[in-house]
């Protein structure tokens, strides 16, 4: 039990310091463009340079993660994102920032598909594994609540890049806590020597696996929507302040945050389709609610971000109810497949959530452009409907898939 609980912590630890990594690349790139004079465009390119390497290492390397282990994945993610952080702490230029994010989009590839298949190698049921996973990206969110304020706290105190000190330091403790760790992965070492790079998709025969990528696309596309849109809904409707709009993307969130660590406990005792309807349908009708009652934008102005507006809090909670849904559904699908299948299964949901967050934010832009931010924000009302109803087959695949393989292993176990 207390190797299972040091697991756990490290777990948590890595997924709070890839949060800080991942959030934070805005305010680098703000800080960028004025220490170092770079284009907006050429700024920019850094969401490319950590988008891209997560999305092109998953594909290439997510079925080998087996064979190199878990645990070493871990450490070798942790040691190169500590080494770079130490790079951008040390040396002045912009030239080290798409080194950065390079590294932390590969080494976050192969940290997620690490930590999301050592999850089903510790726990021993469906309600454990969704269960930790909501506190593990109920961590992340907090990670990404962190970040901001250290650079904010930095940026007053010092130069911004000093807050890469702090943040190699929290990585250097993670990275000696895992090397300390022990991470039982006997379960799968029989059988890592069978999986390779088509073994991505080959998951792909099961209807279950069909319908968890779209419900993970759908989610994502949600999440992204609200949250890179939020900030600008805020100051055109509202008319908060770039600064006031941004902080209303803490309270965003910070109630994903707190709705996966109570959803983790809620799991336990009831059904997780009920709790996700539920979920969504709060997510259906408060964002209805705010868009029918700010159909006028507000015109008034606000010195303090605590004098905004009532709705502009309340929309801001809309991440209360889509927090749970993401972790539980990863859950499910994986602790229905085979321990062997978690890295190659984690590959095609970090595929999927990239090109569903994509989407979520281009549609919201495009929209917004040719008519306005108001109208743009009905459009998450559609996948929030499509996912609630995917949800259902879902339910029913992924339990009869269950069922099938159960009775597979005790035939195997027979013979």
């Amino acid at each position: 039990m207390k190797i299972l609980s040091k697991v756990r912590i490290s777990l948590l630890l890595n997924f709070f310091v890839f949060a800080i990594l991942l959030n934070t690349v805005g305010i680098v790139i703000s800080q960028v463009i004025v220490d170092y004079q770079t284009s907006r465009i050429t700024a920019a390119s850094l969401e490319a340079y950590k988008d891209l390497s997560i999305v092109i290492v998953s594909f290439l390397l997510a079925s080998y993660v087996p064979k190199f282990g878990y645990k070493r994945s871990m450490i070798f993610g942790l040691l190169a994102v500590t080494l770079a952080s130490v790079l951008v702490a040390a040396v002045r230029g912009f030239w080290v920032a798409p080194i950065l994010y390079a590294v932390v989009g590969s080494s976050f590839a192969l940290m997620k598909i690490s930590v999301y298949s050592t999850v089903g190698l510790i726990t021993s049921d469906q309600k454990e594994h969704a269960g930790l996973m909501n506190t593990l990206e109920g961590t992340f969110m907090v990670g990404s609540l962190t970040g901001p304020l250290l650079f904010s706290l930095m940026i007053g105190w010092s130069h911004w890049n000093n807050t890469y000190w702090l943040i190699a330091s929290l990585s250097a403790l993670a990275l000696v806590l895992m090397l300390v760790t022990d991470v039982e992965e006997s379960a799968v070492h029989q059988e890592a020597n069978r999986s390779n790079f088509f073994e991505m998709f080959r998951l792909m025969k099961y209807p279950m696996v069909w319908v968890f990528v779209v419900c993970a696309f759908l989610y994502v596309m949600i999440e992204q929507s609200f949250g890179t849109w939020l900030p600008t809904f805020n100051r055109e409707i509202f008319s908060l302040s770039q600064a006031q709009s941004a902080s209303f993307l803490s309270i965003y969130a910070g109630s994903i945050a707190l709705s996966r660590f109570l959803t983790a406990s809620l799991l336990k005792r009831f059904s997780w389709l009920l709790i996700l309807l539920a979920y969504l349908g709060g997510a259906l009708i408060l964002t209805l609610f705010v868009l029918s009652q700010t159909r006028n934008p507000v015109t008034n102005t606000y010195a303090n971000w605590y004098e905004a507006p009532t709705l502009a809090f309340v929309f801001s909670l809309v991440g209360f109810f889509l927090g749970p849904i993401y972790p539980t559904i990863c859950s499910i699908v994986l602790s229905k497949l085979e321990k062997i299948h978690h890295s190659s299964m984690t590959g095609l949901l970090i595929i999927f959530s990239a090109l569903g967050g994509t989407s979520g934010s281009l549609i919201i832009g495009i929209v917004s452009q040719k008519l306005n931010v108001h109208n743009a924000f009905l459009f998450p009302v559609v996948p929030i409907t499509l996912l609630a109803l995917m949800l259902i087959p879902y339910r029913k695949l992924s339990d009869r898939f269950g069922e099938t393989h159960q009775a597979n292993e005790q035939n195997k176990t027979i013979n």
